[in-house]
C-alpha cells in the first residue's frame, strides 16, 4: 500500500533508528534503521492489517 506523505510520520527513535506510524491508526507502526526502512516496514504492517480486516469480514 503506497502512502501519501500526509498519512504517516517518521521520527527518530531513542537509542537510534527510526519509528514510523500511520496517523489514522497509531497501532499501525514500524521500526527501521533508516527512515526509508521504517516506511517500508510500515507499508508491510498496513498491508497485513488490511488483509486481516478482510479475513474477519469473511467470517462475520
Amino acid at each position: 500500500m503506497k502512502l501519501n506523505k500526509n498519512e504517516y510520520t517518521v521520527e527518530a527513535a531513542t537509542g537510534g533508528g527510526f519509528f514510523a506510524y500511520y496517523r489514522d491508526n497509531l497501532l499501525c507502526s514500524a521500526y527501521g534503521e533508516t527512515p526509508d526502512e521504517a516506511y517500508e516496514n510500515l507499508e508491510r504492517v498496513l498491508d497485513d492489517f488490511v488483509s486481516d480486516m478482510y479475513m474477519v469480514e469473511e467470517y462475520v
